[in-house]
């Protein structure tokens, strides 16, 4: 979006809005085993833009269940129509093997914003079997810049509180405080 100029306003700037995208990859299980003799499989997983990569976890190897437990974050630098997890068999002599996906449409991001979800994957191709799922937790996050500001969002979440002391002998209504120390805007 552009913003229009106001009379007398020599330095109008352009609006935009930048997407950033946090999450972990969490874990995999239940994979098709190797065809050959050693049945567990080398893995890593990628995060791709349609068909761009934008993050790559570690490889673990020789598991049917690999736990990654990788946070990510990048800036989203473009539109796009899906957000992919590629699991992938690492192979030394010859080229990488996708074993499956998760594809997630942009518009459907926000249904799972915030929350841990496991994925079933996806064929990569029609004639592929695949089995196994993937445990996602995303959280998109929209930073806007206006004339240069950047304005940020912060999240907090209190999971729990434990021991807290009794007030008259009732239960407490707890709270918290947060504050951000930092250039002032």
């Amino acid at each position: 979006a552009t913003a229009e100029p106001e009379a007398g306003d020599e330095d109008s700037r352009e609006v935009r809005v930048l997407q950033s995208l946090r999450g972990k990859i969490c874990e995999a299980k239940n994979l098709l085993p190797y065809l050959g003799p050693n049945k567990m499989r080398d893995c890593f997983c990628t995060i791709n833009l349609d068909q761009e990569e934008v993050y790559r976890t570690q490889v673990v190897e020789k598991s049917l269940s690999p736990f990654f437990s990788e946070e990510f974050y990048f800036e989203i630098p473009r539109t796009f129509q899906y957000l992919s997890f590629y699991v992938y068999d690492k192979n030394v002599l010859q080229r990488d093997l996708r074993i499956g996906k998760v594809a997630i449409k942009k518009e459907d991001l926000c249904n799972h914003s915030g929350k841990e979800t496991w994925f079933s994957l996806q064929p990569v191709d029609s004639n592929s079997e695949v089995q196994g799922k993937v445990h996602l937790e995303l959280k998109l996050n929209e930073l806007i810049t206006e004339n240069g500001t950047v304005c940020q969002q912060l999240v907090v979440h209190i999971m729990a509180c434990h021991g807290l002391p009794l007030i008259n002998g009732q239960s407490c209504d707890p709270y918290a405080t947060v504050s951000l120390v930092g250039p002032s805007r």
